[in-house]
C-alpha cells in the first residue's frame, strides 16, 4: 500500500470542500506529523484528531534525535518551515509520497528526487476510484479554486470541464 505524508495545506483544502473522508477512503496509508497538527485551527484539528483516534491517519512524532535532524535540515533551507521539514524527514524515512500544495516545498522535494503530489492528485485519485460522482467532484474543485487561488487554473479548468460532461 502506498504511504503518503500530508502537509497542512492538503488537510485544509480537503476539509474546506468536505472531501477529507473520500481522501481517507483511498487505497493509501495517510500519515502526517505532529508539527503539521500544530498548524491546524481548533475545528480542523478536532476533525483530524477523530481520524487519528480511529487509526485512519497515522502521526509521525519526532524523538529528540529526529528533532535535531529536522532542525538541522531546516537551517539549510530557511525559506521552508519546520513543518515542511518534518514531512520531508518522515517521507524520506518511510519511503513515502509527500502531499503538499506549497510550491517552494514542492520544488525542494522534486530537486531531492522524491515523489511529491498535490491536492489535484487527490481529486484525480478520488475520481479514478469512482468514490464521488464526477459532477460533484467538479463542483468541489470549483469551490476550492475560489478558496485557494494558488491552484493551477488551467489544470483545474480541464478537470472541471471533463468532470461536468
Amino acid at each position: 500500500m502506498k504511504v503518503v505524508i500530508s502537509d497542512t495545506n492538503i488537510f485544509i483544502d480537503l476539509l474546506s470542500v468536505d472531501l477529507l473522508d473520500a481522501f481517507l477512503e483511498l487505497p493509501i496509508e495517510v500519515q502526517t506529523t505532529d508539527f503539521v497538527l500544530m498548524e491546524l485551527n481548533h475545528e480542523q484539528l478536532s476533525i483530524i484528531e477523530s481520524k487519528i483516534e480511529l487509526n485512519i491517519i497515522k502521526v509521525n512524532s519526532a524523538d529528540e534525535n529526529e528533532l535535531e535532524e529536522i532542525t538541522h535540515l531546516q537551517r539549510s533551507k530557511p525559506n521552508l518551515s519546520i513543518e515542511d521539514f518534518s514531512v520531508f524527514y518522515f517521507a524520506k524515512k518511510n519511503d513515502a509520497v509527500i502531499l503538499t500544495g506549497d510550491k517552494a516545498f514542492r520544488t525542494f522535494v522534486e530537486k531531492k528526487k522524491m515523489d511529491v503530489k498535490g491536492v489535484l492528485w487527490v481529486f484525480d485519485e478520488i475520481e479514478k476510484n469512482a468514490m464521488i460522482k464526477s459532477r460533484e467532484l467538479a463542483e468541489s474543485l470549483e469551490k476550492l479554486t475560489r478558496i485557494n487561488p494558488r491552484l493551477p487554473k488551467e489544470e483545474c479548468k480541464k478537470r472541471i470541464t471533463s468532470w461536468r460532461k
